[in-house]
């Protein structure tokens, strides 16, 4: 079983059974035969693809370019498993209201989500970029999907700028390929969205990573996002590596 497919069985155990995060890796390492610390990091893959992060990776061509295609499929905000709660709740709906109408609605209907009430619907409900094209006349579903993902940057740059998240933007400096396959990457990455940025060197062939440079050339705060970036693009396919994305988590 590749990884991708790992990432989505222990998202779907997480999102129909409605049990603990705790019993979820539990019981996924016991039934797939990996440790409790694997299933924990596909876990933590499978929240930031339904939250923020890699709402957009999209697949590439032989160049390297984005062709548009979706191949994340559950590309969702989970407000009720990560941000709507007591804590958090509060500064979701600050944010959200320093939104335009119109980046509102992107994400409301994409998402399935009411930002009035809290309400999330099933994932079955939400809203094709083909959809919001139609709803917004004039747009085609590649420019409704340009302009969700620069809605979903704007409401997790508000966030962190609040306080509420801690987010690595990540851009893609360059590739190394072997035989029409990507062998190595290197990526800078921002702290919070701001500031120097970092650099990360991948080796896919050996599975290693290695901090060029640290953001900021901080050697405290600025190398959990560096291992929160080596994390995440570690879990990836290589041909679904992400030009630009944005990470997203809470807490250290």
């Amino acid at each position: 079983m590749d990884e991708y497919k790992r990432v989505r069985g222990i998202a779907w155990l997480y999102n129909e059974t409605g049990k603990s995060k705790g019993e979820v890796v539990s019981e996924y390492a016991k039934k797939e035969g990996c440790s409790e610390e694997t299933a924990e990091q596909y876990l933590t893959v499978a929240q930031f693809n339904r939250s923020r992060v890699s709402l957009y990776v999209t697949a590439q061509d032989k160049d390297g370019e984005e062709t548009g295609e979706d191949v994340t499929r559950d590309d969702s905000w989970d407000y009720a498993a990560i941000l709507w709660n007591g804590t958090q709740a509060a500064a979701v709906q600050a944010a959200f209201e320093k939104l335009t109408y119109r980046e509102q609605r992107l994400l409301e209907e994409r998402n399935a989500v009411c930002m009035t009430c809290g309400r999330v619907s099933p994932i079955s409900e939400r809203k094709t970029f083909e959809d919001l094209a139609v709803m917004f006349e004039g747009s085609t579903a590649s420019g409704a999907e340009r302009a969700y993902r620069k809605a979903v940057e704007k409401l997790t740059a508000l966030l962190v700028e609040a306080g509420a998240l801690h987010a690595a933007r990540l851009k893609r400096e360059s590739v190394k390929r072997a035989k029409k396959k990507i062998a190595a990457a290197v990526y800078e990455y921002q702290a919070d969205c701001d500031g120097e940025w970092g650099k990360i060197h991948f080796d896919f062939v050996s599975g290693t990573a290695e901090i060029v440079r640290l953001a900021e050339w901080d050697t405290m705060n600025s190398h959990a996002f560096a291992e929160r970036t080596i994390r995440y693009i570690r879990t990836l396919l290589e041909s679904c590596l992400p030009a630009s994305t944005v990470i997203a988590f809470e807490g250290w």
